[in-house]
């Protein structure tokens, strides 16, 4: 069973991948500036997410026991 859901993670990671190359090659050259000067601020919004992620899961280790009452 975790080799099938690795499978299905692994597949849609790639289709999106094509995907968003496709929507790049294929956008005009307005969408193609937005996308090059847009690309600081989706840096700085995916760094405080990626943080935000791994505060959760240091919580969710430190609190290991609490966390299985909730969520179990």
């Amino acid at each position: 069973m975790a080799v099938f859901a690795f499978g299905i993670a692994a597949t849609m990671i790639v289709a999106l991948m094509f995907a968003t190359a496709f929507a790049a090659t294929f956008a005009s050259a307005d969408t193609a500036a937005r996308f090059r000067t847009s690309g600081p601020a989706v840096k700085r919004w995916g760094g405080r997410i990626l943080i935000g992620v791994g505060i959760w899961i240091l919580a969710l280790a430190i609190f290991a026991d609490q966390a299985k009452e909730i969520f179990l």
